[in-house]
């Protein structure tokens, strides 16, 4: 039987690389329980336009069933979110400021899109999970867990629905952080390295695969543009130990294709990526992401 992994992505230049093994693994879209336990039905383009809008308007969706995608036993929901310096939208937390992110907005989105394993880009604080957790145990009744990095500021992290995967093995990842000369020492020199999990669905017939999470060197500069090349030549190496164990990779996250500066240089970087993960072992491909992002950042990136 084929095991389904849907990919769901909700930001913009998340790149979703995964290999091309017997296993079927797609791109789609998402459910979850409200509070009033509603029947899951699957949105209309008028619900989702609503989702986006405003929070009271996402709740009065999800209040009512309404759904990205219906929830099944033989697949997975797995998205990748960079949310903007979360949770304050900047880094400087001793200024006021407007842009901070509303979580009850984000939990509720997050039960609309049905998501089973959530990857999380730039990340500022544990604490502010800890209520984005209740607000998810609130509306699904179903208990979630929050993992992150300990490299300072801005970094990854899984947030994970417990009744559906376990999620173990969670660790930091060198290899990504081009900078970082010893192992005990991922997070130096102001990069991230890539966060592992390797991630069991608690559902019949199941699957299992291993998670990488990256957050690339942010830039359109040609050093920039080269520190993220370096990383991605790294993926063959990274990933070898792991497929003693399991050959079902799926790397995600935000990888910054922003070029160097200019419209032509972020296709080249693009096509690049493309081709160049394509060639690395076990080969992997790019999945188109759904849906695109909730908001570009400066044209480029970010949510």
């Amino acid at each position: 039987m084929k095991i389904l992994i849907r990919i769901a992505a909700t930001s913009i230049l998340f790149v979703v690389l995964f290999p091309m093994l017997s296993q079927a693994l797609v791109a789609s879209k998402l459910p979850v329980r409200s509070q009033a336990r509603s029947v899951p039905h699957l949105s209309s383009p008028q619900e989702e336009v609503m989702v986006w809008a405003s929070r009271s308007g996402c709740q009065e969706v999800v209040k009512t069933g309404g759904r990205m995608a219906i929830a099944k036993d033989d697949e997975l929901r797995v998205a990748t979110w960079n949310i903007r310096r979360f949770p304050d939208g900047q880094l400087n937390r001793a200024q006021k400021s407007n842009s901070g992110t509303d979580r009850s907005w984000l939990a509720c989105s997050i039960v609309w899109m049905n998501i089973d394993v959530l990857a999380v880009q730039e990340n500022l604080s544990k604490s502010r999970w800890t209520e984005v957790r209740g607000l998810l145990e609130g509306m699904t009744g179903i208990s979630w867990r929050w993992m992150s990095q300990q490299c300072g500021n801005l970094t990854n992290g899984f947030l994970w629905n417990t009744k559906r995967v376990k999620v173990q093995q969670i660790k930091s990842l060198k290899a990504f952080n081009i900078r970082a000369q010893q192992s005990d020492s991922p997070c130096a020199g102001g990069l991230r390295p890539g966060f592992y999990a390797y991630v069991q669905s608690l559902q019949e017939p199941g699957a299992d695969f291993h998670l990488i999470n990256l957050h690339l060197k942010s830039g359109p500069t040609v050093s920039a543009l080269e520190e993220r090349q370096k990383a991605l030549n790294r993926i063959d190496k990274a990933v070898k130990p792991f497929l003693l164990q399991d050959k079902d990779i799926v790397i995600l996250g935000d990888l910054n294709t922003m070029g160097a500066g200019d419209k032509a240089s972020r296709k080249s970087e693009l096509k690049y990526m493309r081709r160049m993960v394509s060639k690395e072992k076990p080969g992997f491909q790019d999945l188109p992401i759904t849906p695109r992002c909730t908001h570009y950042f400066l044209s480029l990136i970010h949510i």
